[in-house]
């Protein structure tokens, strides 16, 4: 089974999520990064132990099983001096089927398991790995990731998916 791997990069230390290739490289898989400091943040905020535990039971053992990649954002996103960052992201989709919770008691940290919410796919959002030099072998970052609705015409697409993202680039079932 997938899981997040601890990647050692000459920029750092990372967690890296395994993907399917949707880039016809010679890879056999994509590696999503996701840093330290966005583990940090997620778990110190106050009821943010979805987040954390969707990262560890969700997005990295489930993130291999994409079933539909989409670009770009259709709406306006402006990031640092990129006033069209809308248009690089990439929006990846699958049927999960659980929901995690990180919990804690007297013995330490642990994941709760629960059914996926009805009628929805798992959506995490990427970034393209633009500090190559750093992160080699990272192809791009994870940077937010949620429930969605599933549209009701295509298996593990987000409702509405046309109206969400510029383009469909890759689909498991093509």
């Amino acid at each position: 089974m997938a899981e997040l791997t601890f990647l050692s990069q000459p920029g750092g230390n990372i967690w890296a999520a395994e993907a399917p290739d949707w880039t016809n490289s010679e890879r056999e898989v994509l590696k999503i990064g996701i840093t330290g400091e966005a583990i940090e943040a997620r778990a110190s905020a106050r009821g943010q132990t979805w987040q954390v535990g969707q990262m560890y039971g969700v997005v990295g053992t489930g993130m291999i099983f994409t079933q539909h990649v989409f670009r770009g954002l259709k709406r306006d996103m402006f990031v640092g001096d990129d006033r069209k960052a809308d248009r690089s992201k990439y929006a990846v989709s699958w049927a999960a089927p659980n929901d995690v919770r990180f919990a804690e008691d007297a013995q330490g940290g642990y994941l709760e398991y629960y059914p996926a919410p009805e009628g929805c796919i798992f959506v995490v959002y990427i970034s393209i790995n633009r500090m190559l030099v750093e992160f080699p072998d990272i192809f791009g970052w994870a940077e937010h990731w949620t429930w969605v609705d599933e549209d009701p015409g295509k298996s593990g697409a987000p409702v509405e998916w046309a109206d969400r993202y510029e383009e469909l680039v890759w689909s498991r079932d093509a």
